[in-house]
């Protein structure tokens, strides 16, 4: 057992912090900026959809075009995200894995998809869509209630706290795997591989494909940029410059991979393009040094 003000990842905490204090959604768990739960908006409640049908006298249209995984209108993509993560939290368990959740449960989430959106989920790339973002939003679900996990001082009275929105059982079924050593190991692997992030973008928490179709309405052909222009746009703003040297170096390098497009097709990065490969780049960057 840790001691009385240490968490069970080894952050302290006031003595006198309760365990009601650790079930408030918004908890101010130390004055130490390191370990402070800062306040937020708090979750999505969906009223402003409520307010949005009501004023429309209509539900809210979804289209997502073949190909794109979400909707390309910002609104309909953040409005369509915000209730799949309601219905990630009140409607469904949180599953320690997403394959563990049922066909039955997917259907449910569909089913109340359709009653809150006037959306077409016959067809199956509408419908693998919405399960993907569903899956997003239950794996950051997830994260948070790590986080309130790991804010108690030991593992029995991280098990004593409530959370409204998850059984018992299920928070219990969590815990057995938050505290399962080969869990423990992937997570503190994944925490060094991220350290290796490089570039991290401008975007926030906007999906790519809204900003990429957005950009498109300002363009006399609404075409959306390429993905060279659209790596620049997401890591470089006028005010603050490049996000980091990184950046601008991946960017230069993708401008000169179209100059010697005959390497493109084997170094361009796979998907949507938008972070490039390091191993790639590191080549490509030597190869061009020894052609100037």
């Amino acid at each position: 057992v840790l001691p009385s003000n240490v968490t069970l990842t080894g952050e302290t905490i006031q003595d006198t912090q309760s365990l009601d204090e650790l079930n408030n959604p918004t908890p101010l768990v130390n004055t130490d900026a390191s370990t402070r739960i800062k306040n937020g908006r708090g979750k999505t409640g969906g009223k402003g959809l409520e307010k949005m049908k009501k004023a429309m006298r209509s539900k809210m249209k979804i289209d997502i075009p073949v190909g794109k995984g979400r909707p390309t209108k910002p609104d309909q993509s953040a409005k369509l995200s915000n209730e799949l993560g309601i219905i990630a939290r009140n409607f469904i368990s949180l599953p320690n894995k997403w394959k563990e959740l049922t066909r039955e449960d997917k259907d449910a989430v569909l089913i109340r998809c359709h009653e809150r959106f006037e959306i077409n989920l016959d067809e199956h790339y509408v419908k693998d869509s919405c399960e993907d973002i569903l899956k997003n939003r239950s794996r950051q679900w997830r994260y948070k209630s790590k986080q309130l996990f790991e804010s108690a001082r030991s593992e029995e009275e991280a098990r004593k706290i409530e959370v409204p929105e998850l059984t018992p059982k299920n928070w219990n079924r969590l815990c057995d795997m938050w505290i399962d050593p080969k869990h423990k190991k992937r997570c503190d692997i994944s925490k060094v591989n991220q350290t290796k992030l490089k570039s991290n973008h401008f975007m926030g928490s906007k999906a790519f494909v809204a900003a990429r179709a957005e950009l498109s309405e300002n363009e006399p052909k609404k075409v959306e940029p390429d993905r060279i222009e659209f790596y620049k746009h997401t890591h470089y703003t006028s005010k603050k410059g490049w996000s980091s040297l990184e950046a601008e170096t991946h960017y230069s390098v993708l401008n000169k991979m179209l100059a010697y497009h005959d390497l493109a097709p084997f170094y361009f990065p796979k998907g949507k393009g938008v972070e490039a490969l390091p191993d790639a780049l590191i080549a490509l960057s030597m190869w061009l040094s020894e052609k100037e």
